[in-house]
């Protein structure tokens, strides 16, 4: 092989492995603001369904505190015995399904983050 084609091969490698890192680097971008978006969707869509379904929780509180209350000849005593249910929910899932819960949500995360395509 003459020097020229060394020369020639040489140049044409530089010129593929800079093309070579230019489209990586773009796909990389790419990926990461899909992943960027994809993960501002889904926490602007939690956050509407959760505003959402916290009004209805609230509003269904409220009447059925009334309910109880109405009941029990004793408003504050509605309000007071739904509270109690609900302190003793949140501590029950709290000890009974957080692991569970975690876990869940790492295996979401991770499979959203690392998504090949």
């Amino acid at each position: 092989m003459s020097l020229h084609h060394i020369s020639e091969n040489a140049g044409e490698l530089h010129k593929s492995s800079r093309e070579f890192i230019e489209k990586t680097y773009e796909y990389f971008k790419l990926s990461v603001f899909k992943k960027f978006t994809k993960g501002a969707t889904s926490m602007i869509t939690f956050m509407i369904v959760g505003a959402i379904l916290f009004g209805a929780m609230l509003l269904i509180t409220f009447a059925i505190a009334l309910f109880i209350g109405k009941w029990l000849d004793n408003l504050g005593l509605g309000f007071l015995i739904l509270g109690g249910f609900y302190i003793l929910i949140a501590i029950a899932i709290y000890y009974g399904f957080r692991k569970t819960i975690e876990r869940k949500v790492l295996v979401k995360a991770s499979k959203d983050f690392l998504d090949n395509d």
